[in-house]
């Protein structure tokens, strides 16, 4: 049975976006740059990535972030893709087992498609959010759906992948030694995982994007409740983890060569 993993960050791009979307009600005339990756968690048997990622612009994507922040700084810059690091790695997209998708956004999803043998693990409650939102939910009238799950990769998940997809519930086994647990926060469908590792349990999140939304006990200016992002800090706090924030581009400068634990 596997029980620790290896696991590092696959930066594949960075953007920068306005303070308040990172930090609630505060860092009003500052930028913070993101990272956006893919994180590879894997063991002898198996080789776990949350997130596709993506590998080319989408124009119209660059457009509504460029609009929305009032400056081109928060289009999407790409480096190496998620493949060509995995390649280097000398892991072939064939021998992902496993990826997790958190959130449901075009930046993790885009290239699932290219992850042809993996199970594809997503939060039940998040998917039933995504699809048919209660009543009470606050829509995000800035993005269309296409934006947010292209097109091909939301038909890659309905009908060709469909039997490799697994719904995970609110606290839920991914693989022995990784777990999830439903958060919210950042969007409904977004997740806590904790993976056992040689020096400790590792959680990444996407619930906070920076390491000092966890340090300063900020929560996330782009919430979607506040109430689940003190259950989250509670719960970062409790847990004893080194915290991995999904989208904290200076964490990824201060790590050789993106590796969180081996």
């Amino acid at each position: 049975m596997d029980a620790k993993y290896a696991v590092r960050v696959l930066e594949y791009g960075r953007a920068d976006v306005r303070g308040p979307e990172v930090y609630w009600m505060s860092h009003w005339d500052e930028w913070v740059t993101l990272g956006f990756s893919s994180l590879l968690v894997r063991s002898a048997s198996r080789c776990i990535l949350v997130n596709a990622g993506m590998s080319e612009a989408n124009p119209e994507l660059d457009h509504l972030w460029e609009t929305y922040s009032g400056h081109s700084r928060a289009r999407m810059r790409f480096g190496m893709s998620v493949c060509h690091q995995l390649e280097s790695l000398g892991i072939a997209p064939k021998a992902v087992t496993d990826v997790v998708l958190s959130p449901f956004q075009a930046y993790a999803v885009t290239d699932i498609r290219k992850f042809s043998e993996a199970r594809i693990h997503l939060l039940r409650s998040g998917w039933a959010d995504f699809h048919a939102p209660p009543r009470s939910s606050l829509l995000d009238q800035t993005q269309s759906r296409e934006l947010s799950v292209p097109r091909q990769a939301m038909e890659y998940l309905i009908f060709d992948a469909w039997p490799r997809i697994n719904f995970l519930d609110d606290e839920d086994e991914i693989a022995p030694g990784v777990t999830s647990l439903a958060v919210g926060v950042h969007h409904a469908e977004s997740l806590a995982i904790t993976i056992t590792t040689g020096t400790g349990p590792v959680v990444w999140t996407d619930g906070i994007f920076c390491r000092d939304n966890f340090d300063s006990r900020t929560p996330l200016g782009l919430t979607r409740s506040l109430e689940e992002s003190s259950r989250l800090q509670e719960f970062l706090e409790s847990s004893g983890a080194t915290v991995v924030p999904a989208f904290d581009a200076a964490l990824n400068d201060e790590l050789p060569d993106g590796v969180v634990a081996e």
